[in-house]
């Protein structure tokens, strides 16, 4: 059927990324709800400097040092994007699977394009920015439109040749990459080269699609002790190593994205910055990011595994570490958290909403239906009151 296994991707795409926010809708709208004003004068300040950066790439005056400052930065935020994202964009578990099966490499080809422009994401808002500013009599300016185009098409080149492994074709696309970033200009004869580079960059990527000779692959030795420690744990620390990776990963991402933003902000205020909270708001974000951890460990290993809980022993090491894990986390935030906070009572703000962790763990471990949106209600009511006190 036409088009089936890019409907596979999509799907794969799709449910990845529910599966990696399981538990998070709600905290994620409450933190929103509660710094919206913070958030959008990040958001708009980010969006801001990196039009402004890619806008000089259209201009003649630009120096080759800043051109290529400016795509490396662009290179290594794509690259990271995806890198971030290669599970749900790339489905490279079953890769070996689809490859044996007669699927058309530009169906390939398409379906990676498509999905990993999807995980761009937050690039796309400074390019619309770009875009938007850039107009002449009612149209975008050309050479700014195919600058983007070609800078693009060029670090999807690079990124989607690497993410498979395929280093001599990634490197060859980097090289264009890097012809690209030296050569400045509008004209006529350099927007031509500028074509060239991107057709050149694409005809590597092709040629890593197709068809190569299969690689033995040594198997892996996993050491004794690691197989300890999971066991040890009650198979909490391997499922959090591998079916909850990304879920815990996303869950630490929101609470160091928080504390980048309350520093980044104490950064660039105006007024006086002596009494600013970053506690109240870490701890927050800590404790809506982490309260459902334990419950989701129990509930997918015993999904997966059913019998362990007629194991008291190991239903102990698993109860355990379920819950010792996302305390740590918490804990470690607040740690670090707490020498850039400049307020009088950050021991309050800690104790309210490590109370507030403590009650969510227990109502989404007891199964509470009314903690999935009790518990960020009550959170971003706190967090109002007490930096409103601050």
């Amino acid at each position: 059927m036409p088009g089936s296994y890019l409907q596979i991707r999509q799907r794969h795409y799709r449910i990845t990324l529910q599966d990696w926010f399981r538990g998070l809708d709600k905290a994620l709208i409450a933190t929103a709800s509660a710094l919206t004003f913070i958030l959008t004068a990040i958001v708009l300040m980010l969006v801001v400097a990196m039009g402004q950066a890619l806008q000089m790439l259209a201009a003649p005056d630009t120096s080759p040092a800043i051109r290529a400052a400016v795509i490396g930065c662009w290179q290594a935020v794509s690259l990271l994007l995806l890198r971030t994202l290669r599970e749900a964009t790339f489905m490279p578990r079953p890769r070996a699977f689809f490859d044996s099966l007669p699927i058309p490499v530009r169906e390939k080809l398409r379906a990676d394009l498509l999905l990993s422009l999807a995980s761009y994401s937050v690039l796309w808002l400074p390019v619309a920015w770009v875009v938007i500013v850039h107009k002449d009599g009612g149209a975008a300016a050309p050479a700014v439109i195919f600058q983007l185009a070609e800078l693009t098409s060029l670090s999807l080149c690079v990124n989607l040749a690497l993410l498979r492994g395929a280093t001599r074709h990634a490197l060859a696309s980097l090289t264009f990459l890097a012809c690209f970033a030296l050569l400045a200009g509008d004209g006529t004869p350099t927007q031509l080269l500028h074509l060239g580079l991107a057709v050149g960059a694409a005809a590597a990527l092709w040629h890593a699609y197709l068809p190569a000779r299969a690689r033995v692959r040594r198997a892996t030795r996993h050491g004794g002790f690691a197989e300890r420690l999971v066991l040890g744990s009650g198979l909490v620390l391997g499922l959090l190593g591998s079916e909850l990776r990304a879920n815990l990963l996303v869950r630490v991402g929101f609470i160091a994205a928080g504390l980048a933003g309350c520093l980044l902000v104490i950064r660039l205020r105006t007024n006086d910055a002596s009494s600013a909270s970053v506690v109240v708001f870490v701890a927050a974000v800590a404790g809506l990011a982490l309260y459902t951890l334990p419950a989701l460990c129990r509930r997918t290993l015993l999904t997966k595994a059913a019998f362990l809980a007629g194991q008291r022993a190991f239903a102990r090491r698993m109860r355990f570490t379920a819950y010792a894990v996302p305390v740590g986390l918490y804990a470690l935030a607040m740690a670090i958290a707490w020498p850039f906070d400049h307020s009088e009572r950050p021991g309050i703000d800690l104790l309210v909403f490590s109370l507030l962790f403590v009650l969510g763990v227990t109502g989404a471990r007891l199964g509470w239906r009314p903690t999935t949106w009790l518990m960020p209600f009550t959170s971003m009511i706190a967090l109002i009151i007490l930096a409103a006190m601050t």
